[in-house]
């Protein structure tokens, strides 16, 4: 009776993510700030912390870039980091989790800068209805606390979504997360109030909270070069 009881809740999730993406799908090879395949987290028995991708899911940025994640690749994007706990409130929150789990693919697999990787978080956040200034207080935790690279490693095509690049779970020496030090919290809410303020005035654009981040935590000077061989762009 257990396992009939969550097979089918593991069912409702996934057609209630399924159906919540739809609105956001590509349509065209045109398309921009879309996404591609589908997407569903699958329980897996004895791992309450890890989800199983039902498919190859991807998104398109707005310069016709592809991001995608593997179909039957385990994810963690459902944990949210202890800064951010506060902050995110449901971790299944659909603004939040498709972002979530391209953005720690690409964490994991430094086959294109770091920055650019932290900036397509956010954009998959907003083409996921997510509101823009909790996308902005995400993007900047992630920017300032989460993890930097330098050397790219080399990429192959993705299977499922143009324009695309995507590696093994190798990366070169990187510069860790520091998403679970619950000691910058109090700058995560500074950056919120101010963010909060600005919103009805058109807005800090990811570059402003960039320069910010920057200026609170200047950075390791990290070349966003590539290896010898294989795809990097």
């Amino acid at each position: 009776m257990k396992i009939a009881i969550s097979i089918i809740f593991s069912s409702m999730i996934l057609i209630a993510f399924s159906s919540q993406a739809s609105d956001a799908r590509c349509k065209s090879t045109q398309d921009r700030n879309c996404f591609t395949g589908t997407f569903g987290l699958v329980n897996l028995p004895g791992e309450p912390k890890q989800k199983l991708l039902e498919a190859d899911f991807g998104y398109i940025d707005s310069s016709g870039i592809g991001w995608q994640t593997n179909k039957g690749t385990k994810t963690d994007g459902a944990s949210i980091p202890v800064l951010l706990q506060a902050f995110v409130g449901s971790p299944w929150e659909d603004g939040y989790i498709r972002a979530a789990v391209i953005h720690d693919w690409y964490c994991d697999r430094n086959v294109r800068p770091w920055k650019a990787t932290h900036k397509v978080f956010y954009s998959a956040m907003i083409a996921s209805g997510l509101e823009s200034r909790k996308a902005k207080l995400m993007f900047y935790a992630v920017y300032a606390f989460g993890p930097r690279w330098g050397y790219l490693i080399p990429g192959t095509p993705c299977k499922a979504t143009d324009n695309c690049i995507q590696a093994k779970d190798s990366v070169f020496i990187q510069i860790p997360s520091k998403l679970d030090d619950i000691s910058n919290t109090s700058e995560l809410k500074a950056i919120e109030a101010m963010i909060e303020v600005t919103e009805t005035k058109g807005g800090l654009s990811l570059e402003e909270l960039m320069a910010v981040a920057d200026r609170a935590h200047p950075k390791q000077d990290l070349l966003d070069t590539s290896s010898s061989g294989g795809i990097t762009e």
